[in-house]
């Protein structure tokens, strides 16, 4: 696959994502990488390729220094830009896994659940009336 790195979903971009990455220089083009493309069907081969390392070695390195895969990494990134748009869009959750980079909504479910141990609409639904709440608390302190 080949993958610009000029490209970006703003529409999924949060401030957010600035602080999920390790600051780590050995790093750094590999987070990039990820920051810049996750929206697309990336896999460890796309970030190894583009760093101009084996994706054995890449997978070595990144869990050595993160404790984490690069696909944890990558699925870490999906999920920020999810919860975005689930609360700041009422667009289909369908829709919503192919802007973050999934080819099949139902693997997006499934990532999903596992992410956060419940479903799509079931959380922008609590985190909906949340927010209400918190906002209406802010307009009571007002007062």
């Amino acid at each position: 696959m080949v993958i610009s790195e000029s490209s970006s979903a703003d529409t999924t971009r949060t401030s957010a994502s600035e602080f999920i990455f390790p600051c780590n220089p050995q790093l750094s083009n590999v987070f990039h990488f990820i920051e810049n493309n996750f929206y697309l069907p990336i896999t460890l081969v796309d970030v190894a390729q583009s760093v101009a390392y084996s994706p054995a070695y890449l997978t070595d390195l990144v869990r050595r220094q993160t404790g984490k895969t690069v696909q944890s990494w990558i699925i870490e990134r999906r999920m920020i830009a999810a919860r975005s748009l689930l609360l700041e869009t009422s667009e289909k959750v369908e829709q919503i896994a192919g802007k973050v980079g999934y080819q099949h909504a139902v693997h997006f479910f499934r990532q999903f659940r596992q992410y956060h141990q419940t479903t799509p609409q079931a959380w922008r639904k609590a985190h909906q009336i949340s927010s209400r709440r918190e906002l209406c608390t802010l307009e009571c302190i007002k007062k």
